[in-house]
């Protein structure tokens, strides 16, 4: 046996393919894969606080890389800093439910492309095969809106 310490891992290693798989959903989603392991580490995660250089050394990643992620994570708010007493380095915690709330920024993107498509359509310069495609993505926006907000209500009541 060697006089080297293994570094302790901040999730059980069998979650690890989770973290993988996760960052690859949130990848399709539009962010950086590596927004989504550091996410997916956290979420997983049982103690709620770590740093920078723990994600770095955990997920084999650059402090630069990592320092980048965090930033857009905070500024999505589904990160925050936090400091706590007696520790010298800045940790980091997924704030509130921040799965809910990535579905509440989907629902303000509906509702932008509901009014992107109706500013379209009545802007008399669209075409009828246009119109067409239009009026099916407005069906689809303004149903999908209703439904998930309907939905989303519901969900709380049951959690709240």
């Amino acid at each position: 046996m060697s006089g080297e310490q293994q570094p302790s891992l901040l999730i059980p290693e069998e979650l690890h393919e989770h973290v993988e798989t996760f960052s690859l959903i949130f990848e399709r989603f539009g962010f950086q894969r590596m927004a989504g392991r550091i996410f997916a580490l956290m979420l997983l995660r049982d103690d709620p606080y770590v740093t920078q250089a723990q994600l770095a050394e955990e997920l084999k990643a650059s402090q630069g890389s990592i320092s980048t992620m965090i930033r857009l994570l905070e500024q999505l708010g589904f990160v925050e800093r936090v400091s706590l007493p007696g520790y010298r380095r800045d940790r980091y915690r997924l704030t509130g439910d921040p799965l809910v709330e990535m579905t509440v920024r989907r629902l303000e993107g509906a509702k932008q492309m509901i009014a992107i498509i109706e500013s379209a359509r009545s802007s008399n310069h669209v075409g009828p095969n246009a119109d067409a495609r239009l009026d099916r993505a407005l069906s689809f926006y303004v149903f999908f809106l209703e439904e998930m907000t309907r939905a989303l209500a519901e969900w709380r009541k049951t959690v709240d």
